[in-house]
């Protein structure tokens, strides 16, 4: 049996996505190596592969998972949304009283007994993500669109997301976004969209312009230095910490040049924080150059592609708007970062899907990795099974 035989009988699905996930790995190998070995060296007696070895490992049972679920029926997910859904909702109450606190805002939970911390956002992003494809997906009418989908989405959507704005404002907006889209895509009315909009928009600003009489929004001025360092450039002082972190981030992909300064001589992992996740791809950037910087872009933009070509291959809404919804999750998840690291964005705190060190967002990567997987090889086994079908009706 050939290796090309061995891999499509245990790794079914888009062989292109396999691909691209393996490809981003091996890229987070060695940028995590990089962007650690001084921190290593400073802090673990001076074994600088600590960091790149713990990573690795969380890579292994990230790729077990991707595995695992994509041997699952994509229904198990429709079936579970509701209650995952409910349990994050549960979590993230949690973890605003008890959460806790890292870079000024509470966003971790802590499993009694064995230490474990992990992102409740994490998990309440991808239930609701597979919630709204299902509602989506039960609602779906030719004269009438989704409109009935709106209510319930948006209830779960107001709710998610107003308990992860007091702490962490670029993952409520992100939600909100990809939630937008999947509504416009699955036919909700417009006008109803853009409604949603309007009042958010106005609630925002509400809440941000009254923010220092309201407790619960201790992070407001942290956000406003940040969209005004991000706005206001070379006027302001390089001493605030955005404006401080995006300089430095800007100087190592300015150093870069086309093909960088080789893995493992970057420069700004001494002065850049949270080079191993924030700000990985400017890292990658400073030691791959501009061909390292086209590599990762091409990576995400493939695994976009192939979304939809999986998107385009389903027999039935779920898994389309399913496959769609979690990819534009990690898709523009993966852009945000890279566009805080070159100056686009304002600084936000999203890791590189896949590629920036973190126990907690590449474990839930995965699982919405191996989801997008389920719904590939359910395609595929479906077509095949169609194939046969009609070839014994012709015969």
């Amino acid at each position: 049996m050939g290796l090309k035989t061995t891999l499509q009988k245990y790794f079914k699905g888009d062989p292109i996505l396999w691909g691209v996930i393996a490809v981003l790995a091996a890229i987070s190998l060695l940028a995590v190596y990089s962007s650690t070995g001084s921190l290593a060296y400073k802090y673990q007696g001076g074994n600088t592969y600590y960091y790149m070895f713990k990573h690795f490992v969380f890579l292994l049972v990230g790729i077990g998972i991707i595995w695992g679920i994509h041997q699952m029926d994509y229904r198990m997910f429709a079936k579970y949304a509701t209650v995952g859904l409910w349990a994050s909702i549960g979590l993230l109450l949690i973890t605003l009283i008890t959460g806790v606190s890292l870079n000024s805002a509470s966003r971790w939970l802590t499993v009694p007994g064995i230490g474990i911390s992990f992102q409740p956002s994490e998990l309440a992003k991808l239930a609701l993500i597979m919630y709204i494809a299902r509602t989506l997906a039960r609602h779906q009418d030719d004269k009438a669109g989704a409109k009935d989908a709106f209510r319930p989405i948006m209830t779960y959507v107001g709710i998610v997301c107003g308990l992860i704005f007091t702490e962490d404002f670029s993952t409520a907006f992100l939600i909100g976004f990809i939630a937008f889209l999947l509504m416009f895509i699955g036919r909700v009315p417009f006008k109803y969209l853009a409604s949603t909009v309007g009042v958010a928009v106005m609630l925002v600003t509400i809440l941000m312009l009254a923010s220092p009489y309201l407790p619960f929004l201790h992070r407001a001025q942290t956000w406003k230095t940040r969209i005004e360092n991000f706005v206001g450039g070379d006027k302001l002082e390089d001493n605030s910490e955005g404006n401080y972190q995006s300089r430095q981030a800007q100087m190592a992909v300015a150093t870069g040049g086309l093909f960088g300064k080789g893995p493992g001589n970057s420069n700004q992992r001494n002065f850049l924080p949270h080079p191993y996740s924030d700000f990985i791809f400017a890292i990658i950037v400073e030691e791959w150059g501009a061909i390292g910087a086209l590599l990762m872009i091409l990576c995400y933009v493939v695994f976009l592609f192939r979304a939809g070509v999986i998107v385009r291959g389903s027999m039935r809404t779920f898994p389309a708007f399913l496959a769609i919804g979690l990819s534009y999750l990690l898709v523009f998840q993966g852009f945000f970062n890279m566009g805080v690291a070159v100056g686009i964005f304002p600084v936000t705190g999203q890791p590189l899907p896949l590629v920036s060190m973190g126990g907690t967002s590449i474990l839930f990567t995965c699982v919405a990795m191996g989801a997008i997987l389920s719904v590939s090889r359910n395609n595929m086994e479906e077509a095949q099974k169609l194939k046969e079908e009609a070839g014994i009706a012709t015969a």
